[in-house]
């Protein structure tokens, strides 16, 4: 799929240029109609401020007031295929009215959208324009864009490129070429920080502490991810230390990520209020949110590979070859070669520790981080195997040794992880 991205800023004010794009040209007061022309993507995205409204009776009518001004520009101009719309929160103080917030809102709103929108199962080839976009609203949507970009790769090619015109000077320019200022084939780049803690998702940005308070205990969602992130950590670290065992045993709720999504943005939506030419936020969207996004469209990318408690040698091959590469792909296959060559026919499940003793070998009896990351996850003293017509794995649920301590298996792997974090 060919999407065409663009950030524009204050577009009534801008002035018919005479525009090249390869060996189009194209007289206009945008770049968007000769950049469709010549890329012909099958959807395009334009980007705007909120700072834009004139509107202040609601933020609803905000809104309204801007995708009613530019539906109108768009004809105008004559776009010539669908165009989407997307607002995000500014800040600032401008003729028509103040803006109060957070300016990192921007980048968790693209990230939200893009997330929504951008195919998580096909090869892309992305184009974003950047030649009407205003400083950090720009810089921020691009951001957001390339996290997404950087998951969506983890299966599929995709293409990036990124233009922005020669300055127009008034009076001077005749003819403003539009110049590719990147292009790269977009490396794969899963979600490679921890979910944190629970006041870490909506920030408290001018709202009296009692209210915030009472705005947190409905994220009923949120709270049960919190409950149980270690687990959910333990997955996101899978795909960065090439685990393929804990990446199919803890492969996340996808409806339960998207529910804390969707409460914490409609909080956030709640907490803006709308006053005479002003609009303030009394909240802001965090690093915990933004982490969400991304495990939320890194589960799309996902959710197509074998996952289970009990997987089989086939199944864990598959997760590796689709998501690993470099230097983890090759020492997780060859982890798995390793122990298929060694695990004898097993009509019941055994811990692998004790087939190694019964081969005469002396496994440490106590959990080693170090052997844990080194081995793909798959410590003897953390793994159960059974082998008939195919060999299975599964973490045992018997208590292990580690850190002088006897603890579930799934403690001992969530202190592994967050040791590795530099926790």
């Amino acid at each position: 799929m060919k999407l065409l991205i663009a950030s524009w800023g204050d577009f009534e004010r801008w002035k018919e240029t005479k525009y090249r794009f390869g060996d189009e040209r194209l007289s206009n007061a945008s770049t968007l109609p000769i950049l469709q022309k010549v890329i012909e993507p099958d959807w395009t995205v334009v980007v705007l401020p909120d700072t834009l409204g004139r509107n202040f009776s609601s933020y609803e009518d905000l809104k309204e007031d801007i995708t009613g001004r530019i539906g109108s520009f768009f004809e105008h101009i004559g776009v010539g295929r669908e165009v989407d719309v997307l607002i995000v929160p500014g800040v600032g103080t401008f003729p028509n009215g103040s803006f109060q917030g957070s300016a990192l809102d921007v980048y968790y709103t693209a990230l939200y959208y893009f997330s929504t929108v951008v195919p998580s199962n096909e090869p892309l080839e992305v184009h974003f324009d950047s030649t009407h976009g205003l400083n950090y609203i720009t810089f921020l949507v691009y951001r957001a864009l390339k996290d997404i970009l950087g998951i969506a790769a983890l299966r599929n090619p995709v293409r990036f490129k990124a233009y922005n015109s020669d300055p127009y000077v008034p009076n001077l320019s005749r003819e403003l070429s539009i110049n590719v200022i990147e292009e790269a084939m977009i490396e794969p780049h899963p979600l490679s920080e921890p979910l944190p803690g629970k006041k870490e998702y909506l920030l408290n940005h001018g709202m009296e502490w009692g209210d915030y308070g009472k705005f947190l205990s409905e994220l009923e969602h949120l709270n049960r991810i919190i409950k149980s992130l270690k687990l959910y950590n333990i997955w996101i670290a899978s795909l960065i230390h090439g685990l393929p065992l804990a990446f199919a045993s803890y492969y996340p709720d996808g409806e339960e990520v998207n529910g804390a999504i969707e409460e914490i943005f409609e909080l956030y939506s709640r907490a803006v209020e709308v006053g005479e030419r002003e609009v303030k936020r009394k909240l802001a969207l965090g690093p915990g949110f933004g982490g969400l996004v991304k495990l939320s469209f890194q589960l799309k990318v996902t959710e197509d590979l074998p996952k289970g408690r009990e997987m089989s040698f086939e199944g864990l091959m598959a997760v590796t070859q689709a998501l690993f590469r470099g230097r983890a792909k090759f020492s997780t296959e060859e982890e798995l070669h390793r122990l298929s060559r060694a695990v004898p026919p097993l009509k019941e499940w055994k811990l692998l520790a004790e087939v190694f003793k019964e081969q005469g070998k002396n496994p440490n009896p106590t959990v080693d981080p170090r052997n844990f990351l080194a081995h793909a996850g798959l410590e003897a003293n953390m793994i159960e195997v059974r082998r008939e017509d195919e060999l299975y794995f599964r973490y045992t649920e018997k208590k292990v040794r580690y850190n002088n301590k006897s603890v579930p298996p799934t403690d001992a792997i969530a202190m592994i992880i967050e040791k590795a974090w530099g926790g």
